[in-house]
């Protein structure tokens, strides 16, 4: 049975394709026909309170979809529920019905690949242009294509969209002035068309946009739509010119679905159900959310069971039809394959090196932060380190102290002067790193890769720059060079830590409470303020997971040379090997990395 029924295009001829998507053609393994997405008594409850109620509906190809309904309603939690995109169960979550892809039923996690998802949030690396984002995404999901059909594709869609007077201009956010709202709406879109989608969602795409800039996104997605994609989108209020652009319309108040069907009988069906007869010169879509946002709920349930009555025997049939042709397939073929190793780091490294270097506003906080702070403590230690010889410094511990504390000084700021921005860093790109591993453009590891290859060396440049103050205004004696290394490893590690943290939380907000967990241990666990011994025993074990630890280990070594156990008044720690603290610090750094690792892994297998 054939899934179309009397809407747009169901005499079964496609309308021209306009407005540029052309592309769609001549780029081959484009399905014209697109896919199709069933759902039956969808229910999804968090702790008890459901936010769906046993939703029915389907999504044909070749038709653009538009869910209606007041704030709260559910909109967005069905479209992340039948994206793949919603965790079903656990944390207090229940999940009850079925969902097919193409008739065929299974989790929605198996086949989100297939679904582009452009979220609500324009979720785009403020620093880089449209070009490059089309041209990023394009090389990690079409890896198979040559360069000059990646370019072509790119430039093709840039002037679908209307991009093309922006091309090569950031997107920009609150502190960098870049491309326009509707603009960067529209290089969201284009991001996942380039992925030649079978079927795309896009959560509130109007959402911020002027009149102008919402009926353009609209034509797009219409388009889109008439070239065989199937397309759903969440609205808000949508206008009487970008209504009549609706194929379909599925109306949900208080998780219930009340409509699904032609965006030409809304009007009707209401009048007819529930007694809401529209005016002649009024909006349909504004009329039923007027009516809805002050309707009883037993009104919300009738016109419910009502719609419910006529699924079974409109959209049932057809579902039905679809899983049965779908049950014959074995399996669901991935789209594509994804982007080699290599590819995918080289992408993603391009990616954050342009972000590091062109985000001037960090990267000038960044040095005037570091520079000040080692001035300042050069000028707090000045010409404390001295040449004397070890029977000095045991006699002499109040000259001592001074230069122990401008040691202890560098190498605690060391630690801690880059780890604020490294424990903001995930929760910052939380939103781009979802919604790129949920399409399927690279893992996480060559993600946390290409940013160790940025952060290294900018860690050690800023390890340099630190020593070269402190060095030489504290008068320091130990090799230059060993400080440089021991600030760097002392750096790293923390921003080791710190990008554990960040990854383990959702938001900045909860990532700067943790701040504390980070620096304090580190000063109390070291004996840098008391003697380990003071500490009791069944606490001790967290010294040899401090960083700061080794780092002053080898600060003293460095300084002094000789057997600093004598100087136990100023602090426990033993005369370790060098070679044993650096291995000790290397190895945090691995262990870090790889638990970060698989943080983001266990993260990102769901983005709400």
């Amino acid at each position: 049975m054939s899934l179309r029924t009397s809407t747009a295009g169901s005499s079964g001829i496609n309308p021209p394709v306009v407005h540029g998507l052309h592309h769609f053609r001549t780029i081959s393994s484009v399905n014209s026909k697109g896919a199709s997405l069933e759902w039956t008594d969808v229910t999804f409850a968090i702790k008890g309170k459901k936010i769906l109620n046993g939703c029915t509906g389907i999504l044909r190809p070749g038709e653009l979809t538009a869910v209606l309904g007041p704030s709260g309603s559910g909109k967005s939690t069905l479209m992340n529920v039948l994206g793949g995109r919603q965790r079903l169960r656990g944390e207090g979550k229940t999940f009850s019905g079925e969902i097919s892809f193409d008739g065929k039923v299974q989790d929605p996690i198996n086949f989100r690949s297939h679904i582009a998802y452009v979220m609500q949030d324009d979720n785009l690396t403020a620093t880089a242009t449209p070009k490059e984002i089309l041209r990023m995404s394009a090389h990690l999901r079409m890896h198979n294509k040559s360069e000059k059909e990646i370019r072509a594709l790119v430039n093709d869609l840039l002037d679908s969209l209307k991009l093309k007077t922006c091309q090569d201009t950031v997107v920009g956010n609150g502190v960098i002035k870049g491309i326009s709202g509707g603009e960067r709406k529209r290089a969201s879109v284009g991001m996942e068309l380039i992925s030649k989608p079978q079927m795309i969602f896009l959560d509130e795409p109007l959402s911020g946009l002027d009149s102008y800039a919402a009926v353009t996104t609209m034509k797009v997605l219409k388009d889109l739509a008439r070239s065989g994609v199937a397309v759903m989108v969440t609205v808000h209020q949508p206008s009487s010119e970008i209504f009549s652009m609706f194929d379909n319309i599925l109306v949900i108040s208080n998780g219930l679905v009340v409509y699904q069907g032609p965006s030409q009988n809304l009007g009707a069906f209401f009048e007819e159900n529930a007694s809401m007869k529209c005016p002649a010169d009024y909006n349909p879509a504004d009329f039923v959310l007027s009516e809805l946002q002050t309707a009883p709920q037993d009104d919300i349930e009738n016109l419910a069971r009502v719609y419910n009555q006529q699924a079974e025997e409109n959209i049932a049939p057809q579902i039905e039809a679809s899983r049965a042709k779908g049950a014959k397939d074995t399996s669901l073929k991935p789209k594509s394959r994804p982007a080699g190793f290599t590819t995918q780091l080289k992408e993603l490294f391009l990616r954050d090196f342009r972000d590091a270097i062109r985000n001037k506003p960090v990267l000038i906080a960044r040095y005037c932060v570091l520079i000040v702070l080692n001035l300042l403590f050069g000028c707090v230690f000045f010409r404390v380190g001295s040449s004397q010889s070890e029977q000095y410094w045991l006699t002499m511990a109040d000259e001592f102290i001074p230069y122990y504390g401008g040691m202890v000084t560098v190498c605690i700021n060391a630690m801690t002067g880059s780890a604020q921005g490294a424990i903001l860093g995930y929760p910052a790109q939380r939103g781009i790193f979802l919604r790129e591993y949920a399409s399927n453009m690279y893992s996480t590891i060559p993600y946390m890769l290409s940013k160790m290859m940025v952060e290294f060396p900018l860690s050690f440049i800023d390890s340099l720059a630190q020593v070269l103050i402190t060095y030489f205004m504290m008068n320091f004696q130990g090799n230059f060079f060993y400080w440089v290394l021991t600030a760097w490893v002392l750096n790293v590690s923390s921003v080791s830590l710190a990008q554990l943290m960040g990854a383990a939380v959702n938001s900045g907000s909860q990532a700067i409470q943790l701040m504390p967990i980070l620096v304090v241990p580190q000063m109390v666990f070291s004996g840098l303020f008391t003697s380990l011994s003071n500490i009791p025993v069944w606490l001790r074990w967290f010294q040899y997971l401090c960083a700061l630890k080794y780092g002053v280990n080898l600060a003293y070594f460095n300084e002094f040379g000789f057997n600093y156990t004598q100087l136990g008044g100023i602090d426990d720690a033993k005369a370790n090997l060098v070679g044993l603290d650096i291995g000790v610090l290397l190895a945090l750094i691995i262990v870090l990395r790889a638990a970060t690792n698989i943080i983001l892994k266990r993260k990102a297998r769901y983005v709400f």
